[in-house]
């Protein structure tokens, strides 16, 4: 007996519920005795009444409820070949695709999907299929069949941070910074995160003080133990002359003062990882030199810090995408408008990292961009590695 049938078996022995003769051949997945019995004219759409506890409703465990409990996608399909209904419902909130969803199964979702379900209808509470969807490959299928994430929210719970500053308040221009972060909140859009989830801070309005108050209140404050957060910021670094430290220059940053206007990355990996989302993944196109490039230096330091301390990613739920080493300077592409180290993260999560089963993972997009960054910066006659760091390989999405 299958480990996914014997909690239902048991709640019939213990007399919580009778069981027609198609729910239990159903539930056995006994395709001959299924089709036997709805030959002699056995109802499709409904069971025998089931209470799952004393004080709990009554609910009518239909036979393609059961099949789908039990995992039997070849007595789903014969269900709905002799006639059952493919979005039937019941009175404990779920469509059969929303149980097939809930338990994890792609093969009886796709079958449902292919039947007709409608991957829009709620259950009798108004429960969205998708909000069963607890992983990413689920939601993201969903997604791709024409699931409508804003009203259901299969990542409702997902949230994103994204900064971009080109110009600064008395610093150089970071280039094509701003028009990198505008393309990656549209990623992120396009994963399905909510755009009241997705926080944009370009220009004057990524501020040390935003910062701040996202990171330090507003994430801590939303985001729940199922979230998935992901940071990208663009824009200048700085390495602290004495220390070495690495920041975030902010839009009003001061590389003469960093501890007091701008960002210490030792800190944003801490309040990243703090958070009690299930993952965090951290992108970062600046550089930490002080040499130029996508950084800065205080006054009169020297041109190049010989050691800069980026801080090691804490082990835990982060993942984390930077753009070089701690002494390199990252470059832009021309041609493209954007970062190389943006633009080959955006054509990795266009679909130019997808493995052979069509997921992307943090770990196929990294090993595809970093030779790439690699080959454009040599032919710019410079040296740029992303940098990378995971503790569990994350999917970013699949087919």
């Amino acid at each position: 007996m299958t480990r996914r049938l014997f909690p239902v078996l048991l709640l019939f022995a213990a007399g919580c519920t009778t069981i027609s003769p198609l729910g239990k051949a159903s539930l056995t997945g006994d395709v001959q005795q299924v089709r036997s019995l709805l030959d002699k004219g056995a109802d499709l759409n409904r069971g025998k009444k089931y209470k799952p506890t004393w004080d709990s409703p009554a609910t009518y465990m239909s036979p393609m409820r059961l099949a789908i409990e039990a995992g039997h996608a070849d007595v789903v399909r014969l269900l709905l070949e002799k006639g059952a209904s493919v979005d039937q419902n019941t009175t404990d909130s779920r469509t059969p695709l929303g149980y097939a969803v809930a338990k994890g199964d792609m093969t009886i979702v796709k079958l449902l999907l292919e039947k007709g379900a409608d991957i829009n209808a709620t259950g009798s509470d108004g429960t969205p299929s998708l909000t069963f969807a607890d992983t990413v490959e689920m939601a993201e299928l969903l997604l791709a069949r024409g699931a409508d994430v804003n009203k259901f929210g299969a990542r409702a719970n997902d949230f994103a941070v994204v900064v971009g500053i080109s110009n600064y308040s008395d610093l150089p221009e970071a280039r094509f910074a701003e028009r990198d972060a505008n393309a990656v909140a549209a990623h992120m859009e396009a994963l399905g995160i909510p755009r009241r989830n997705i926080i944009h801070l370009a220009g004057a309005k990524a501020g040390r003080s935003a910062l701040v108050k996202y990171l330090n209140s507003w994430l801590p404050k939303n985001v729940k133990p199922s979230s998935r957060v992901y940071f990208y910021f663009s824009g200048h670094g700085a390495p602290d002359p004495s220390t070495g430290e690495a920041y975030l220059v902010p839009w009003d940053g001061d590389p003469n003062f960093l501890a007091d206007t701008a960002y210490p990355i030792k800190r944003l990996y801490s309040r990243l990882n703090s958070l009690k989302a299930k993952e965090v993944l951290v992108a970062l196109d600046a550089c930490f030199s002080g040499a130029g490039g996508r950084s800065v230096l205080a006054q009169g330091a020297r041109p190049l810090i010989t050691k800069v301390d980026m801080g090691e990613a804490p082990a835990g739920k982060l993942t984390l995408l930077t753009a070089s080493s701690g002494s390199q300077i990252t470059t832009t592409l021309e041609n493209q408008g954007h970062g190389i180290f943006t633009y080959f993260f955006l054509k990795g999560l266009n679909g130019e990292a997808q493995d052979g089963r069509g997921r992307i993972t943090a770990t196929g997009l990294f090993n595809y961009l970093k030779p790439k960054v690699q080959d454009e910066a040599r032919r710019q006659n410079r040296d740029q590695a992303p940098t990378f760091h995971t503790s569990s390989d994350l999917i970013i999405r699949s087919r």
